[in-house]
């Protein structure tokens, strides 16, 4: 396990005003995190066991940004990776997953700008081979919950819009692929449940 913070212990103590607790657990000898913390306020706590776990990469990410941030993060499993972008005034992440080979990435925001409002991304993944991917971008107010049980699923939920937007995903089965797209002004709400096998689910909402 190799950790690289470049935040909480670097940070100058007019920046440290909350408290960062990081809790790392490697039960293997491969599991990597990397984790830029900047900002205050924020809790950060990372559970890792099983091997080849990894949370940081694909060109960085791993940084969570200002703002009141609470993320709790606890992969069990083997070859799970997880990028996350998480920026923004109130953002407050939750992942679980138990398996292997899962793919993730959540953003909320971008490392270039704090946005993403009020957001809440909660995902739960039980099962192997699955990829979910969370865009959500610098709009009002997000909140986003996936849950995927069965392997070899693909979610992906990508929110651009600037109101108040909600969608709530629940996959249970195997080889299945939703693709809920959310964008313009006004206020976007969507509920997918999807049970079975080899279903394609795509939903766009827009002004």
């Amino acid at each position: 396990m190799k950790l690289r913070k470049t935040g909480v212990c670097e940070l100058s103590r007019k920046l440290l005003t909350g408290m960062v607790a990081l809790m790392l657990v490697g039960a293997a000898v491969a599991n990597e995190v990397y984790v830029e913390q900047v900002g205050s306020g924020s809790t950060v706590n990372i559970l890792q066991e099983g091997s080849d776990n990894r949370i940081g990469t694909s060109l960085s990410p791993a940084y969570i940004g200002s703002g009141s941030n609470t993320v709790n993060i606890d992969q069990i499993g083997s070859n799970n990776e997880l990028d996350m972008v998480v920026n923004g005034a109130s953002t407050n992440v939750t992942v679980s997953t138990t398996g292997s080979n899962n793919i993730q990435e959540i953003q909320c925001g971008t490392t270039g700008s704090a946005g993403c409002g009020g957001s809440t991304i909660t995902q739960t993944i039980t099962g192997d081979d699955n990829t979910v991917k969370q865009l959500l971008g610098a709009g009002a107010n997000h909140t986003s919950n996936i849950t995927v049980t069965g392997d070899t699923n693909t979610v992906f939920h990508t929110s651009t819009a600037t109101g108040t937007t909600s969608a709530d995903i629940t996959v249970t089965g195997n080889t299945n692929t939703v693709s809920v797209t959310q964008s313009g002004m006004l206020n976007h709400s969507v509920t997918v449940n999807s049970s079975g096998n080899l279903n394609n689910i795509s939903i766009t909402q827009r002004d």
